[in-house]
């Protein structure tokens, strides 16, 4: 029995080990100044002047902006017609569409799954550069 109660628990740790999200390499690909200083751009399924442009219209004081929680927001981009759900704090933040609109213990959140993303890192705190690739969890999980 007690043969059985580990082979259980072996097989059970091995399929959660399997089903584990995976990282995901992003590569920068150029730098933009945002609120915090010059931040680097790593963007997933986008181009390098879209990641840019939403990361710019994150940051601008005329933005129509949802508050949804500490740290995090919806962002209407101009030219994009669509709300983009940006957060993050310490240097290191993301911007990610779609915004599709869920309301939990009445709060609104994000329910996904995402399309597009794009992590920026203020490179002005870790000494000026940013590294070449960083690794992210799944980047189409809210």
């Amino acid at each position: 029995m007690i043969v059985l109660t580990l082979l259980g628990v072996a097989l059970i740790g091995a399929v959660a080990y399997g089903e584990s999200p995976k990282l995901v390499k992003l590569k920068r690909c150029g730098y933009v100044n945002a609120t915090y200083g010059r931040s680097a751009l790593y963007p997933w399924h986008m181009s390098c002047p879209a990641a840019r442009k939403v990361v710019v219209a994150s940051d601008d004081p005329h933005a129509q902006v949802i508050v949804l929680a500490f740290a995090e927001e919806v962002v209407r981009v101009d030219g994009y017609s669509r709300y983009w759900v940006c957060g993050g704090d310490m240097g290191e933040y993301n911007c990610a569409y779609p915004y599709r609109r869920r309301k939990i213990n009445g709060q609104q959140v994000n329910r996904g799954p995402l399309t597009q993303r794009v992590v920026y890192e203020t490179c002005s705190l870790v000494g000026g550069t940013c590294p070449k690739t960083i690794e992210v969890g799944n980047p189409s999980v809210p």
